[in-house]
Parts: C-alpha cells; sequence; structure tokens
C-alpha cells in the first residue's frame, strides 16, 4: 500500500486520477497517453517567526512514481505593509523563504509564483488570530474492537466558527530484547575477539512525523470549543507504546477557505474506491493563473495560527505487561553459531552481534551470534536521548 508522505504527494496522485475520470466516456482504459500535467501549489504560512516553506510540485503518470518537483520557480510574498518577501530554492520543490517572517493578524499577503511559461497569483488572505491549546490528554479506550490509547485534544476561541489542521510529531521509546555488554570483531590479527561495547545498542529513540490529514472546526457546534478531539488511536498492540511514548501536537488555526479545502482532499485520500460515486471534479483552491501560456493549477495559499502541546505516557499507566504482553518491534530473534570463517563474514557485512561464548571444547572458541537488530537498537533510531524526553 503506498504511503503518502505529503499533502503535495496526495494531490498529485488525485489529479492524475482525476483527469482520467474526466476525460472517460464509455470505458476507463488506465493509460495516460493524453495526460495533462497540473502544477500542484502547497503553501501555508504561520504566525510562527520563522523560515516559512512552500512546496510546488507537477502532477504525474499513474506509471510514476511520484510528483514531478518545480524547479527555477520565482516565488514571492506581498504584504499590505510593503513588505515583498522573496523565497529560494533549497531543493527540488521546495522553497524557503530568504529571512524569517510571521503571518501578522490584520496584515494581508498574497503569493505569487512564475514558471517557465506563466504566472500564478492566489488570492489575498489575511493573518489569523491566535488560538491556544486547553489541553492534550491520553485515556485508554477500545475503537472498532481493539483496546489502546487515544490522543485527544481541547481547544477554545472567542471567535464563532474557528477551523483547525492538526500535525503531530511522535517519539517512542526502542528496547532491544537483549542487552549485551560486549562486541564481537575481527581484530588485526584477522581474528575473532570479544571487546566491550563502544556505544549503547539497548535504548534508542525514533521520531516520525504525521503523515495524516486531521481537521476539525467549530463551525457546526453549539459553542466555539473543540472538546477531546482525536488526534490519534494506537492500539495496543503496536510497538510504538510497548515502553513510553510522547507526542506533540501542533494545533494550526487556518481559513474557512482552507478548510474547505483540506476537507475535499480528506474525502478524496480516505475513499474507499477512487472510482466511487464520489467525482467531485478538480479541487478548489485560491491559486489561479494571470499570465502566459498556463498549465491547470490546484493549490492553497493560507495563514495559520499555531499552538502546540506535549504529552507522555509509558505502556505501564494503562497496561499489566505481565497479563498483557508488550509488543515488540521485532519478530524473529534466535542465537545460532557457524565456523569462524562464515562468522567473519555475517560480522564485515553488519548481519549478526554477539550474543554468547561458550567455554572451548576444542582449539577453537564457539561464539553464538543472533540477527544485529535483536541487539542493536539503532537500527530503528538513535540511542541519543532527545532534550525534552522525560522518564
Amino acid at each position: 500500500m503506498k504511503v503518502f508522505k505529503d499533502i503535495s504527494l496526495k494531490l498529485s496522485f488525485f489529479a492524475g486520477i482525476l483527469l482520467l475520470l474526466t476525460s472517460c466516456v464509455e470505458e476507463l482504459e488506465l493509460d495516460t497517453e493524453n495526460f495533462e500535467s497540473i502544477l500542484i501549489v502547497e503553501a501555508v504560512i504561520t504566525d510562527e517567526v520563522k523560515i516559512q516553506e512552500i512546496k510546488i510540485n507537477r502532477s504525474y503518470r499513474l506509471e510514476e512514481n511520484g510528483p514531478s518537483e518545480v524547479s527555477d520557480a520565482v516565488v514571492s510574498i506581498e504584504s499590505s505593509n510593503g513588505e515583498d518577501i522573496l523565497f529560494y530554492e533549497a531543493s527540488p520543490g521546495i522553497y524557503l523563504s530568504e529571512v524569517e517572517f510571521s503571518a501578522v493578524p490584520g496584515t494581508e499577503y498574497t503569493l505569487e509564483v512564475a514558471t517557465e511559461n506563466s504566472i500564478y497569483r492566489s488570492s489575498t488572505i489575511s493573518g489569523q488570530e491566535s488560538t491556544g491549546i486547553d489541553e492534550v490528554r491520553t485515556t485508554k479506550t477500545n475503537l472498532r474492537g481493539r483496546t489502546g490509547v487515544a490522543i485527544l485534544v481541547s481547544s477554545s476561541d472567542e471567535n464563532q466558527g474557528s477551523f483547525y489542521k492538526y500535525l503531530y510529531e511522535e517519539t517512542y521509546k526502542i528496547v532491544s530484547p537483549y542487552e549485551k555488554l560486549w562486541d564481537l570483531i575481527i581484530n588485526e590479527e584477522g581474528d575473532l575477539e570479544v571487546i566491550e561495547k563502544t556505544r549503547e545498542e539497548y535504548i534508542c529513540y525514533n521520531t516520525q512525523p504525521s503523515e495524516e490529514l486531521i481537521i476539525s472546526g467549530t463551525n457546526e457546534l453549539s459553542e466555539n470549543n473543540i472538546n477531546d478531539y482525536l488526534v490519534k488511536f494506537i492500539a495496543r498492540d503496536n510497538y510504538k507504546m510497548s515502553w513510553r511514548y510522547s507526542m506533540l501536537v501542533k494545533q494550526m488555526k487556518i481559513s474557512a477557505d482552507a478548510h474547505a479545502f483540506y476537507a475535499t482532499l480528506k474525502k478524496l485520500s480516505e475513499a474507499d474506491n477512487i472510482f466511487s460515486q464520489y467525482q467531485p471534479g478538480l479541487l478548489n483552491g485560491n491559486v489561479q493563473a494571470v499570465e502566459g501560456n498556463a498549465e491547470k493549477v490546484i493549490g492553497v495559499f493560507s495563514a495559520a495560527a499555531v499552538d502546540e502541546a506535549r504529552v507522555f505516557f509509558s505502556y505501564t499507566d494503562y497496561f499489566d505487561p505481565i497479563v498483557e504482553q508488550r509488543a515488540s518491534h521485532l519478530n524473529d530473534c534466535e542465537e545460532f553459531t557457524d565456523t569462524h570463517d562464515i562468522l567473519k563474514e555475517l560480522i564485515s557485512e553488519g548481519e549478526v552481534k554477539f550474543f554468547a561464548e561458550e567455554p572451548p571444547d576444542f582449539p577453537a572458541t564457539t561464539y553464538f551470534v543472533i540477527s544485529a537488530p535483536c541487539v542493536d537498537c539503532n537500527y530503528f533510531g538513535t540511542n541519543v536521548q532527545p532534550d525534552f524526553w522525560i522518564e
């Protein structure tokens, strides 16, 4: 199953699908001989003083692996206070502001993108009024027949009908099945030798950004509060929560237009069948072509007010590891031995780690080894504990 890494990738994929759908008359043939390129712009500026980022891609054919990044574009944002903020291409399709800035409430902004053949401009947007997260909490729950932990966010806003987009960053502790204090190496003489470990391999940490599109709003609620909105559910058998887990939740207050855009995208990306009855046509955005031999464009330029909060929990906060065994990030971990020549080959290729040594029954010592990931957690993360980590 293909995992979409970011919004641009989702937009590219569905843009290609929608073009195929709208060009079908009698029967649908999955070819892209008449493929039409679509420019895809994703630009969200926040009230954080930082280097802001804009992504520009083109849609891709079904037989291709991903979107085509747009290089050599001229990207700028004009503000109503007279500033003209330029962006440079940091990597293919990724444009960063030359200076740090923030989207100020009451100030208006317009995005302009100039490609080789066309100029595109956004509707004018305004900076969002600040908002805050009241609480992020966790609770044990059951969802669709599975037991696990829910991560919930609550917030309130004085303004009527607020809209939010959520991002998160999850960090989890990894504990190797075996703690070994010794390594088996090939020494300078070319012989096997057991030495003391020189780095931490038993406890590691891994951090991953969210890949889901999570939005909410108070427009259909009786009050301007978001109470216990489900950001993520983690099943008990997910190894990420087997020891200790932390999530940084980022709440982005966005405009009604941006929320409508993301809501349509969410319906497309969560459809059970992309050839279902739901065929809304191209997504409505706020970026249009204004000059040149322009290709079609799908894009959103919006401002967001951001707040964030972090939460921690341990497996033992909700489950008994004796009764409900922790999930493992590994499946097969069984020690074995072989000839010294074979062991040297496996060690030189980084495939095994030292497990045990038995006294010599013969002239040569017997060494037992195990698959390297069973001992070394650095295969799955880093042994450097994050600065924010709390046990």
